[in-house]
C-alpha cells in the first residue's frame, strides 16, 4: 500500500495544523512539509513519514 502524503498533510491541514507546526512536529522545516504537500518529495524520510502518520491518528483519534 503507497502512504499519500500529501493527502495527510491536506487531513493535518483541515485539522487545524499549520506547515510551520507540521514541520516542528517533525524536525524539519515548514519548506520542507511544502515540497511534500507539492508532491516535490515523493517520499519523505522514514521519521518524517512515521511522524506525519502518528500526527494524523493523534488528530483523527481528537476529532
Amino acid at each position: 500500500m503507497q502512504t499519500k502524503w500529501q493527502e495527510i498533510i491536506a487531513e493535518l491541514k483541515k485539522a487545524g495544523w499549520t506547515q510551520t507546526a507540521i514541520g516542528k512536529e517533525c524536525s524539519v522545516s515548514q519548506s520542507a512539509i511544502n515540497q511534500i504537500k507539492l508532491g516535490l518529495t515523493k517520499e519523505p524520510s522514514h521519521s518524517v513519514g512515521e511522524k506525519l502518520i502518528e500526527l494524523l491518528n493523534a488528530t483523527m483519534e481528537e476529532g
